[in-house]
């Protein structure tokens, strides 16, 4: 009993810990302690870029490395990502057989989460929109099952995009393609409920077409036929938070003319966490991003999470922060330190996890969503049926080799030998930093192995059920569950969990 009088006081919560997100009703949660309660717990607003140096198109399948794979590289770009303020990025193309540790745990102590997508433009590792059916096979499945794997573990891993704008308005793909996304997601997410130890987000970033996108999100948050009963397949298969792909905001826009307007009634009643997957107009350059305050984190705080800037390098397309030079050195650009200006300008509401509202039953409306677009292929709500061969890769998994980790003795770097200029030319004296309360990243488990998570009420708009491929349900909110791996090694007894925050923090 003495302990349990002293557990306030050692369990405070954690300013920087980089703790696994779940989300709730239409919000990402951050636990602010390993306790992870509700009252404690903060709405995560996504505060990122776009990354991948060298464009998707460099990436490589048969190369032994990719852009999280030089721990040298990541940690100068980590660096550049404090300088910038943000707490996010997303990566496009990765190799799922390259070790990332260095770099994922360099992004973690620096206090950086990603979002990955898990698909890339190689053939056989994406869903082609243009053969749905063609390329939805257990070859496919393989290469997302070893993705999962080799990220799964990393504390800092916010979410997994299933796909990038596959469904568009070329061609009959609003058509062709909607069941397919559900199914990928359906498959991901009986594959994280069997070999993860936690809840891992699955979600979609949509394309930049507003009837469409409105469609998509009425499809793809559904879970429920008759909007009481939710359905098992519906819910397994529904997503769990939602990316825009956006460029409605020009320099020297305002709220009406950028669109801005109908975006937020268009998305105000999403049951899901909604961001930006891409966003920043280069239509004027420099890009002065008066879109941070006044739009996304202003007048579409209340239905947006925030979002992720296009792009971290400066490519062919011109919507780069930086300049990377062949050797490796960089120039920040004008937009960036525009934008970083708006990011420390920036003020933020602060809302605890309990003030949340779940939403479990959302109904399946296929008269809505044919009038936002009249082609879109609801198909009745039904899903391809999950082929025997990725039913045995879901019950036995992909037997990957690559499995990551956050490491717990990795010395990692502080400086590099790379050269960093802001706009006028000057060099940067350039040292990354990692706060020590970065590195706790495992939530309290109890003596019998089940996490501690603060319990909720639960209203008729609330949280959803997963069921595994082996039939088993459970909760499907992405409330991690179990422990990730972490840096801080924190035991399941009260005493180990004390020492660990405390040698965190001290």
């Amino acid at each position: 009993m003495r302990f349990a009088i002293l557990l306030p006081l050692a369990l405070g919560p954690l300013v920087q810990a980089v703790l696994p997100i779940h989300t709730k009703g239409d919000r990402f949660i951050r636990p602010s302690s390993p306790k992870n309660e509700a009252d404690d717990n903060t709405v995560f607003f996504v505060e990122g870029i776009d990354y991948q140096p060298g464009g998707s198109s460099a990436y490589n399948p048969d190369s032994s490395s990719d852009v999280l794979s030089d721990s040298e590289q990541c940690a100068r770009d980590a660096f550049v990502f404090q300088q910038l303020g943000i707490n996010t990025i997303r990566v496009y193309s990765l190799n799922p057989d390259v070790n990332h540790d260095e770099c994922m745990t360099i992004l973690n102590n620096a206090g950086i989460y990603v979002i990955l997508d898990v698909n890339t433009g190689a053939d056989g590792e994406n869903l082609n929109r243009a053969d749905p059916s063609g390329t939805y096979n257990s070859n496919y499945m393989t290469h997302v099952f070893k993705f999962i794997d080799a990220f799964k573990n990393y504390p800092n891993v916010l979410g997994f995009f299933s796909g990038n704008e596959v469904i568009n308005d070329d061609s009959n793909y609003a058509e062709i393609d909607p069941q397919y996304i559900r199914a990928v997601q359906r498959d991901m997410k009986q594959y994280i409920a069997k070999h993860s130890n936690r809840s891992i987000p699955v979600g979609y970033s949509a394309a930049d077409n507003s009837n469409l996108n409105l469609a998509s999100i009425k499809y793809l948050e559904c879970n429920s036929l008759d909007g009481s009963t939710i359905s098992t397949e519906l819910d397994e298969s529904r997503s769990e938070f939602f990316g825009l792909n956006t460029y409605q905001w020009c320099s020297g826009s305002t709220w009406d003319s950028s669109g801005y307007s109908v975006l937020n009634s268009t998305f105000s009643n999403s049951s899901i966490p909604l961001i930006f997957s891409e966003y920043g107009c280069n239509a004027k350059s420099p890009r002065t991003f008066e879109e941070v305050p006044d739009g996304l984190y202003g007048g579409l705080v209340n239905t947006f999470s925030g979002g992720l800037v296009y792009e971290y390098s400066q490519e062919a397309n011109k919507y780069g922060l930086v300049e990377l030079d062949s050797d490796g050195s960089i120039k920040y650009l004008e937009d960036f330190e525009n934008l970083q200006s708006q990011f420390r300008n920036l003020t933020l509401p602060n809302i605890t996890e309990a003030n949340v509202e779940s939403v479990s039953v959302v109904k399946c409306d296929s008269s809505a969503i044919q009038d936002a677009y009249s082609n879109f292929g609801v198909k009745n709500f039904t899903l391809p049926t999950q082929p025997d061969s990725i039913s045995s890769l879901i019950r036995y998994g992909v037997n990957g080799t690559n499995t990551g980790k956050i490491l717990t003795s990795y010395d990692a770097p502080t400086t590099f030998n790379y050269t960093i200029e802001n706009v006028s030319g000057s060099e940067i004296s350039a040292v990354l930093t990692y706060a020590d309360s970065n590195t706790v990243n495992e939530l309290y488990t109890s003596a019998s192995g089940s996490a501690t998570a603060a319990s909720s009420t639960t209203t008729n708009k609330a949280s959803s059920q997963s069921t595994t491929s082996d039939g088993s349900s459970s909760s499907s909110t992405s409330k991690s569950k179990g422990l990730a791996n972490h840096n801080i090694h924190l035991s399941t007894g009260f005493c180990g969990l004390v020492m660990g925050l405390l040698s965190a923090l001290l």
